[in-house]
């Protein structure tokens, strides 16, 4: 009887094939792999791994190599010829196409090892801008225990430990390296902004904030647009019914509908009727919105006008295209390569973190003009460009600033998650951005309501470990509630969401979102609280939902830049005639104390980091 273990693969009619394969038609591995997987029509599952089939070509069969070793003549040459495609700041796939197509028949191995050995890389080991990662894991901290340690020394910026009040922007620990003078005056300048903004919007003198810009808090969402012509892209899909695959589709259609009939901006084409009848192809041609714009719908001339702010926003998208300066196109105006540019943009990055920059709008023009000339003076490059005053140069020269800018600001959200208080992805009454993730989508919609627990009981809670539990002998005075500010008023309508087509029944609504909850509760500004100017000690509000987000947003409506560090719940003991203090941390302690609070929930609030 034969000896030894059977062969799971018969490999003895397969070498004339393989050798045409691997040697002759230069296919690798993977794709022989598939080409047999074809061939037999099984699984891949069931045939050699791509490792055998390497092995059984080398060790076995022999084959000869497909590209001989490179000389070092041809290799130093090569080495020249990537320096130069370098230079002209060339994507790594462009390059090595470019150098395939010139006959330098390089194995993705050699190729990456001689842009690698050679230095032709754009990010280093950590980071484009080698800035070191954040470590936001417990494990990840305690391996990291000797940088943990260093973090906290004098000067320099405690990211790990921001996270208590993420958002402040002039929080107690950004304000470390800055002297009293600069933190005065940029709450100062913030307040001057507040004041402003809120002057022009009671004046109409500029349009509803639907969003937070920079350090300034978004209007309230039912104020309506002066104008047809401001209502947003959120609003246009509410009122057509687009959720944002339809909403893509349609831009799609008329930006093809708008190159066609060679319409690229709304004005040129209003005297000879081109405009409208852009729009009425779209309308013909698109089966969702010929439903919608049916003349027995209700709601005509407001949808017309979601179609006319959608088709005009798709021919400015189109305009500005061909205008935007990419980063190699940048570097090239300039006559710089990758590391040059990269030195360059670090440079500013540095300046940035150096000075605690937060937003332009925060620290104001003056102050951005300073840190730009530090930065010119750094690169006799950047003050030559300055001074020659050459208008494509200074894009250039903005490209490199804008990207430095969102880099330093990047970064700080990823060390600081808190940070990105304003960049909110769902808002209004559509389905908000296209690129809002399923999970952000899921937590910011309204938390359906739970089946009732066991009734909980106060006491519970301050039995709870790792809680503080304190007790406030409150008096709340007439005084204080005569200085809560009254809300801002103006003269928009609010805008009527549930006006949205009835008679569309048959039609399935994409985004059906669940009605908003509104939980009444007043708040009470903390002792503890370190903020400039006047502000309310006892105000009412309103939640949005059952989260603690939801807390901290009804919390800072009266404020301008102060965040929310610490919340507590408050209920009355009514036999001893004290308040008793709950710290809420989290939705499901939140929940817990709203239960419990009943009809009179009351939060006391620490607020800093900003001006009233």
């Amino acid at each position: 009887m034969p000896s030894g273990r059977t062969p799971k693969y018969d490999w003895d009619d397969k070498r004339d094939v393989c050798y045409q394969l691997f040697v002759v038609e230069k296919k690798s591995p993977n794709e022989i792999v598939t080409h047999f997987a074809n061939h037999f029509g099984v699984p891949e599952s069931e045939l050699p791994s791509a490792r055998l089939f390497r092995r059984q070509f080398t060790d076995k069969w022999h084959f000869p190599p497909r590209k001989p070793k490179l000389k070092p003549e041809d290799e130093a040459v090569i080495v020249e010829r990537m320096r130069q495609l370098w230079e002209q700041n060339l994507p790594v796939a462009k390059m090595r196409e470019t150098l395939d197509d010139e006959g330098w028949e390089l194995g993705e191995n050699e190729f990456h090892k001689l842009r690698k050995g050679n230095g032709f890389t754009r990010r280093g080991a950590e980071g484009a801008y080698d800035v070191a990662p954040f470590m936001g894991s417990k494990m990840a901290m305690k391996r990291k225990r000797g940088r943990a340690e260093v973090l906290e020394e004098p000067g320099d910026e405690d990211w790990t430990v921001a996270g208590s009040s993420a958002g402040a922007m002039m929080s107690s620990h950004q304000q470390q390296g800055l002297s009293y003078e600069e933190a005065h005056r940029r709450a100062q300048h913030l307040a001057k902004l507040q004041l402003e903004s809120d002057q022009a919007l009671v004046t109409r003198k500029r349009r509803r904030r639907i969003r937070g810009y920079g350090h300034l808090p978004p209007d309230e969402p039912s104020m309506a647009p002066r104008y047809n012509s401001e209502t947003t892209l959120d609003e246009c899909k509410a009122f057509l019914h687009l959720s944002n695959d339809v909403y893509a589709t349609v831009r799609l259609d008329y930006e093809a509908i708008a190159r066609d009939m060679g319409i690229e901006r709304k004005k040129t084409v209003l005297s000879n009727g081109l405009w409208q009848a852009s729009k009425d192809r779209l309308v013909r041609e698109n089966m969702h919105l010929s439903g919608v714009m049916h003349p027995l719908q209700p709601d005509l001339d407001r949808k017309a006008t979601a179609i006319d702010v959608i088709c005009a926003d798709v021919t400015k998208r189109v305009r500005d295209q061909p205008k935007k300066l990419t980063m190699a196109e940048a570097n090239n105006g300039l006559g710089l390569n990758p590391s040059g540019s990269k030195e360059i943009r670090k440079t500013f990055y540095n300046i940035l973190e150096q000075d605690q920059y937060t937003t332009r709008l925060a620290c104001g023009d003056d102050h951005w003009n300073e840190l730009r000339q530090a930065w010119f003076a750094t690169s006799p490059l950047l003050q030559h460009v300055m001074a020659e005053g050459d208008p494509q140069k200074v894009r250039c020269v903005d490209v490199l600033c804008r990207d430095a800018c969102k880099r330093y600001n990047d970064d700080g959200v990823r060390k600081d998650p808190g940070r990105r208080q304003y960049q909110q992805k769902l808002y209004g009454p559509g389905p908000g951005s296209a690129r809002a993730t399923a999970a952000t989508a899921q937590k910011a919609a309204v938390t359906p309501a739970k089946p009732p627990p066991p009734p909980p009981t106060m006491k519970d809670e301050k039995k709870a470990p790792g809680k503080k539990v304190t007790k406030i002998h409150a008096k709340t005075s007439a005084a204080a509630n005569a200085n809560a500010n009254p809300p801002l008023g103006t003269q928009a309508q609010p805008i009527d969401a549930d006006r949205l087509d009835p008679a569309l029944s048959m039609m399935s609504n994409p985004y059906t979102t669940a009605e908003p909850l509104a939980i009444p509760a007043h708040f009470r500004l903390s002792p503890l609280s370190q903020i400039i100017g006047n502000h309310p000690r006892l105000w009412p509000g309103q939640l949005s939902a059952r989260t603690v987000g939801a807390v901290h947003a009804a919390a800072t409506s009266k404020a301008g830049a102060a965040q929310v560090t610490r919340v507590h719940g408050l209920i009355r003991n009514e036999e001893e005639g004290e308040e008793e203090s709950y710290v809420i941390e989290g939705d499901e302690e939140l929940d817990v104390y709203l239960e419990a609070a009943g009809e009179k929930a009351c939060f006391l609030v620490v607020l800093e980091g900003g001006y009233a």
